[in-house]
C-alpha cells in the first residue's frame, strides 16, 4: 500500500520553499506543486532534477487529487481565503503563523477546518524545538511547580525587517513565537495586555517600529514579559544570505515557578565567528543546512505534520492556539496606540 503523502505549497516565498525543501527530504513525502502569483518560473528543489509544477492560482493546485495536504505560507491577510479553499477541497493544512490579521479571520479559519473535518496545524516552530519542548515537559512534570513569571526576548537583525519590507509589525511576525510558548507553559487565559514600542532606524526606513515590550497578565496570576525587535545593527551581527555564516539575533527565555526556574539562552546559538566585518552568529537550530540538506526545527515540524496527516500524531499547535496568540498581539497594538492596558 502506498503511504506517500502528496504535498502542495501555497505561497512559494522564503518560508514556503523552506518547508518544500524540508518536506522533500522525507522518504514518505512528495512535494508535487506550488502556487504563487508572483513567480514566473517553476521552483526547483535541491537534489531534484525536475522543477515542481507551478500554478499561479492556488485553487488550481487544490484540484490535484494526488495532493493530500498543503502548506500555506502566503501573506498573513490572505490566510483566510487560502484555508477556506483548501478545507473545502479536503486538504489537510500546515498554516504559517500568524494565523491571520483579525480575530474575525481567525474564527473563519477555525470554522472552515471544523466544517470540512480537515486537520489544521499551526506552524508554531518553537513547539518542535527540543529545548522549548523540554521546558514544557519540565512544567508538566512539576519540576518548577506552578509557573509564576516568564520573560522572553527575541531580537532579530534589521535584515529580517527588510525581508518583509514593512508588510507587518514585529509583534505580528516575531512576538507570536514567544507569546504562543508562554500560553503553552502557563496553560491559562490571558486577561490583560499592555505594550510599549520604540522607534528608530527601522521605522525611518520601513515604516514599522523597531522594538516592542509586551506585558501579559494571566487569569490565575501568571505574569509574562515579551521583548521583541528587529533593529539589531548589521555592523554588530552581520547577515549574509545565502551564506550560513549570517547573523541570527538575540534570543532567551526565563520561566520562574514556585519551586524552581528554567533558563534558555540562544546567544550565540553555540557557534560564533569573527572577521573584518565583526561578530557572526549563524542559525544552528531552526533551519541550518548540513551536507546540502535542511535540518533543525523546521524539518522536525514538517515531519510531525506528516505524522498528523497520516493519523499517527495529535496536533499540538492548534488553530485555537494561533487565535490566542493573535488576540494578545492585537491587544498589544491597541495598548501602544491608545496608551493604556487592554483587558481581554
Amino acid at each position: 500500500m502506498n503511504n506517500t503523502v502528496g504535498i502542495g505549497i501555497i505561497g512559494a516565498g522564503f518560508m514556503g520553499m523552506l518547508h518544500a525543501r524540508a518536506l522533500s527530504q522525507l522518504a514518505d513525502v512528495r512535494v508535487l506543486a506550488a502556487s504563487d502569483p508572483a513567480l514566473k518560473k517553476a521552483p526547483q528543489l535541491p537534489g531534484h532534477p525536475d522543477p515542481i509544477h507551478l500554478y499561479s492560482d492556488h485553487r488550481e493546485l487544490l484540484e490535484n487529487p494526488n495532493i493530500q495536504a498543503v502548506v500555506i505560507a502566503t501573506p498573513e491577510d490572505s490566510h483566510r481565503q487560502a484555508v477556506k479553499d483548501a478545507a473545502a477541497a479536503g486538504k489537510h493544512i500546515l498554516l504559517e503563523k500568524p494565523i491571520a490579521t483579525t480575530l474575525e479571520d481567525a474564527d473563519a479559519i477555525i470554522e472552515a477546518a471544523d466544517k470540512h473535518k480537515v486537520k489544521l496545524m499551526m506552524a508554531h516552530l518553537l513547539r518542535y524545538d527540543v529545548r522549548y519542548a523540554q521546558i514544557k515537559a519540565a512544567v508538566e512534570e512539576g519540576v518548577i511547580g506552578k509557573p509564576l513569571v516568564c520573560y522572553a526576548r527575541r531580537n532579530a537583525v534589521v535584515q529580517e525587517a527588510r525581508r518583509l519590507g514593512g508588510r507587518v509589525e514585529v509583534e505580528e511576525y516575531i512576538s507570536v513565537h514567544d507569546i504562543d510558548q508562554i500560553f503553552w507553559y502557563f496553560n491559562d487565559k490571558a486577561v490583560k495586555v499592555s505594550a510599549e514600542i520604540a522607534e528608530g532606524p527601522v521605522m525611518k526606513e520601513l515604516g514599522v517600529h523597531d522594538f516592542i515590550w509586551i506585558t501579559i497578565r494571566f487569569e490565575h496570576g501568571g505574569l509574562a514579559v515579551v521583548e521583541t525587535g528587529w533593529g539589531l545593527s548589521e555592523s554588530i551581527v552581520k547577515w549574509q544570505r545565502p551564506s550560513s555564516w549570517g547573523g541570527f539575533g538575540d534570543v532567551c527565555l526565563e520561566l520562574i515557578g514556585e519551586k524552581g526556574s528554567l533558563y534558555l539562552d540562544y546567544r550565540p546559538m553555540t557557534l560564533s565567528a569573527v572577521d573584518e566585518e565583526g561578530w557572526k552568529f549563524p542559525d544552528t537550530l531552526h533551519w541550518p543546512e548540513m551536507h546540502g540538506e535542511v535540518v533543525g526545527d523546521v524539518l522536525d515540524e514538517d515531519r510531525y505534520f506528516v505524522g498528523v496527516v497520516k493519523g499517527e500524531r495529535e496536533i499540538i499547535s492548534t488553530a485555537r492556539d494561533g487565535r490566542n496568540a493573535l488576540e494578545v498581539v492585537l491587544a498589544a497594538q491597541r495598548s501602544y496606540r491608545e496608551d493604556k492596558p487592554i483587558r481581554l
